[in-house]
């Protein structure tokens, strides 16, 4: 039903979800071979305080650190044909009654297109106006420390309405301006433009009014009994109404601490179902415009992932709403060390699955070395990504050198390594909240993500096995591997410490048929204990 209501959403508009035709090809001599886009983005914070574009400045604004479009014409003559913007809620709707000031969006659309370029667009509905949380005090993200910052819930009604309607104002002017000019759109409730929940103060969103009273909503919907649940889930509820979400923390003690807890699984399995709906819904009203739709998600397969909410990572790359997918590495680790390049290799290889456009995005915030983000690009070439792009780049390198000396000479397409898979179950990582503790008295954190370095040490072996990794592909949905099993040469396992038990019946199918089809499966990493399984509240998406 989606993929036919998707089709038809667009079927008159000037960008078919069918086709990437739209898109304006690189200049040959700098498009590495293989990749067939590149882009570079500018975030809202960027353009104001360095391009100096304010709703009530001059446009273009002289004083300014960079002048907009030499610096447009100086990436374009390096290979970069997308141009990644964001804009902010609250400065296009800073009152409840005056309307929307679109003058700055008008300004960059006009001159991006201009210059030939596609202009990509972030929505930036975290950055929400005041004012929406005095029409709505419960309308606001709240922590589990009981802190908040302002950011309007996804999870309360009439919050999500306002958002909703800004968001249509936008699509409705960029389409009016220009339709043909837009690349793609893509909708964020999170601070660092990824799909994502936000987290602060070291403890993670939501736990307002409005998320308790869904989550209730929802478990009430899969079983309507109040003791079903308090049997499940070990407490004493007298009434739905006393009923709220398990807290949980990140980092340090609380590193794996609910590894088991029935009650925090299945507030996990709501937060990825509430995320997933929220954002698919975005995007469903992003092709009702005529535009494609974009997601920016951030590193999966680390312990952070049970703060992040970041299962949906999965479930919203399948979704036939989804038109192209970014995935981003700033290339360190939760505490702030180097990490390992190859994370472009996982992060890539763990979308090919989806068979969807995939770009692999550099952020400069952390670490600038640019030969670290050469290797970076070289790695995205191999991997056959669809695109690359930059991030956090403007005042941070040399704009006018930079993506020449980068892109240049990545000749490297996919080799066509053996087709060779990774199963590694994403919900397992859910059981971890952050990096544990180095030191339990100084509370320094781990140097190293102990999840991630699994999958880490798995390539390790493999390069030593196969002659490349360019057929690798990793599976994070275990009912995903089961139908095409028959195309691997062989398939390893990084098996987790606990499993859901849907995942667990899925991986035992898939040892059989391994079987039966010959297919060497073997396991990456040895363990003491076979994982432990646990039951399932609800339907897996």
């Amino acid at each position: 039903m989606h993929a036919s209501a998707s089709a038809d959403a667009c079927e008159d508009s000037s960008i078919s979800r069918d086709s990437h035709a739209h898109v304006v090809p690189a200049r040959a001599a700098q498009q590495p071979q293989g990749v067939r886009e590149v882009f570079a983005t500018l975030w809202a914070i960027e353009q104001s305080m360095l391009l100096g574009m304010t709703n009530d400045g001059p446009l273009p604004n002289t004083t300014a650190p960079f002048d907009f479009e030499k610096l447009l014409l100086s990436v374009k003559e390096q290979g970069v044909q997308t141009i990644f913007v964001s804009f902010m809620w609250k400065l296009q709707q800073p009152t409840p009654r005056g309307g929307f000031n679109f003058r700055v969006m008008d300004y960059i659309q006009k001159i991006v297109c201009a210059q030939g370029f596609k202009l990509a667009v972030v929505l930036d509905t975290d950055a929400t106006p005041p004012w929406v949380a005095k029409r709505f005090p419960d309308g606001v993200m709240t922590d589990v420390l009981n802190l908040t910052r302002g950011t309007a819930s996804f999870n309360h009604i009439f919050a999500l309405e306002l958002a909703h309607s800004w968001q249509d104002a936008v699509l409705a002017r960029l389409a009016a301006n220009d339709a043909s000019c837009i690349h793609s759109i893509q909708p964020t409730f999170n601070n660092q433009y990824e799909t994502k929940y936000t987290q602060e103060r070291d403890a993670p969103q939501d736990y307002s009014p409005a998320a308790a009273m869904a989550f209730r909503e929802y478990v009430k919907h899969v079983h309507g009994g109040l003791a079903h649940w308090n049997k499940r889930w070990g407490t004493g509820f007298n009434a739905w109404e006393a009923v709220v979400p398990p807290k949980f923390y990140q980092h340090g003690e609380h590193y794996n601490s609910t590894m088991t807890d029935l009650f925090y699984w299945d507030w996990q399995h709501f937060r990825q179902i509430q995320q997933h709906s929220v954002y698919e819904g975005c995007c469903q009203r992003i092709a009702a415009h005529g535009f494609r739709c974009i997601m920016h998600f951030p590193e999966v397969f680390t312990s952070g992932d049970a703060i992040y909410g970041s299962g949906s990572v999965f479930t919203l790359a399948a979704s036939p709403w989804l038109d192209y997918i970014i995935i981003d590495s700033n290339f360190v680790t939760v505490s702030r060390q180097p990490n390992d390049v190859r994370v472009v290799q996982l992060l890539l290889s763990a979308m090919k699955p989806f068979n969807k456009p995939i770009y692999f995005e550099g952020a400069f915030e952390e670490i600038k070395d640019p030969e670290l983000h050469r290797r970076a690009m070289e790695l995205t070439a191999a991997s056959g990504a669809y695109g690359m792009g930059f991030t956090n780049w403007l005042s941070r390198v040399n704009h006018t050198t930079f993506f020449r000396d980068t892109l240049s000479g990545l000749t490297h397409a996919p080799a066509g390594g053996p087709a060779v898979a990774i199963l590694t179950p994403y919900r397992s990582f859910l059981a971890y909240k952050g990096a544990p503790f180095a030191n339990q008295k100084t509370r320094e954190l781990a140097a190293n993500d102990a999840q991630q370095d699994l999958l880490f040490a798995c390539l390790d072996v493999l390069e030593k096995e196969l002659p490349s990794l360019d057929g690798l592909q990793i599976f994070g949905v275990p009912t995903m591997l089961l139908p095409v099993l028959q195309t691997f040469e062989q398939v390893w396992y990084v098996e987790p410490d606990v499993l859901l038990s849907g995942d667990a019946s899925t991986i035992a199918r898939i040892k059989e048929r391994a079987g039966a089809l010959g297919v060497p499966l073997r396991s990456c990493v040895k363990k003491k204990a076979p994982a432990i399984v646990l039951p399932e509240c609800c339907p897996s998406m």
